[in-house]
């Protein structure tokens, strides 16, 4: 009763508003809630947020005008979007670059993107600091992603690496046979974000493989850390939500859909175990800031 009431009250909304501005998302209620309030305290009081959960997306799309706004929250939700809206606009949130340049190809409407994670080029150039190993580096991604294979081989090469990539299935059988072929030949592996790979039970599986081997994988969020990778650089939410509000805010006011981009604020976190387990020296909290534009987890 509940979600057909929010129904309804999303549909009066739609009609009589002049132009909308849609968050389409498949989270719990409760955090899409919070997540509304949120970005809706940093746009101009006259921004009016309409939560639709995906599973009522189809009857909502036939009220987007072409010239409201969609927000997707996650790669599923804007994929979806791309499947079925037929005008409107829409940015994508909480979503890998190569992520979303895989479904973008398809995509039927205009669109834009705030990143997770954070630019290879910022994350090689850290590791060309700490890693002094010059073995070939393994890429693991999955059919979730568009992987532009010569760009990111001159981006591993600008910073004297080599990339070998391996495609692989996203159940838990496949991935482990995958990486063990990997790690025969890199010691380390360089993730991206792809929800699809690294789901929770393949994650674990990929990270127990790696440790038993002493072998190592460069993380793309805050968490990863915390379950077995070196470091890795991100953007928390707020980051994110800030530079949403200003992509919506330029939408609003002028209609004006801004290139896809990471936030500005970057941050990097350490696995202290791993930094010693490898003997690594890491740099210190101001040239991390100074040399590569990242504030350091611990001292931000």
């Amino acid at each position: 009763m509940k979600r057909i009431f929010t129904l309804l009250i999303c549909l009066f909304w739609s009609v009589s508003a002049s132009s909308s501005v849609y968050v389409v998302h498949d989270i719990e209620e409760g955090s899409a809630r919070s997540l509304v309030f949120q970005l809706s305290e940093l746009l101009p009081s006259k921004t009016q947020l309409i939560p639709i959960r995906n599973i009522f997306l189809k009857p909502n799309l036939d009220h987007v005008k072409h010239d409201d706004m969609i927000v997707a929250i996650g790669v599923d939700s804007f994929s979806e979007i791309c499947e079925y809206a037929t005008q409107g606009n829409v940015i994508a949130a909480f979503i890998g670059k190569e992520e979303y340049l895989k479904v973008k190809q398809t995509c039927s409407i205009p669109s834009s993107a705030i990143f997770s994670g954070a630019p290879l080029e910022i994350r090689l150039s850290l590791l060309q600091s700490i890693w002094f190993d010059k073995k070939p580096m393994a890429v693991l991604y999955s059919d979730n992603l568009f992987i532009n294979k010569e760009e990111m081989l001159q981006y591993a090469y600008n910073y004297g690496f080599r990339f070998r990539f391996y495609k692989v299935e996203s159940d838990r059988l496949s991935a482990t046979k995958v990486v063990r072929e990997a790690i025969a030949e890199s010691d380390l592996i360089i993730s991206l974000m792809d929800s699809q790979l690294y789901n929770n039970r393949t994650s674990q599986k990929i990270r127990k493989i790696l440790f038993q081997n002493n072998k190592v994988i460069i993380g793309a969020s805050f968490p990863t850390t915390h379950s077995g990778a070196l470091f890795a650089i991100f953007s928390n939410s707020d980051a994110k939500l800030n530079t949403l509000a200003s992509y919506v805010e330029s939408w609003v006011e002028g209609s004006n859909l801004l290139p896809p981009s990471y936030p500005n604020e970057l941050r990097v976190n350490f696995n202290s175990f791993l930094v010693r387990a490898h003997g690594l020296v890491l740099p210190s909290s101001a040239y991390l800031k100074s040399a590569f534009g990242l504030c350091s987890e611990a001292h931000c």
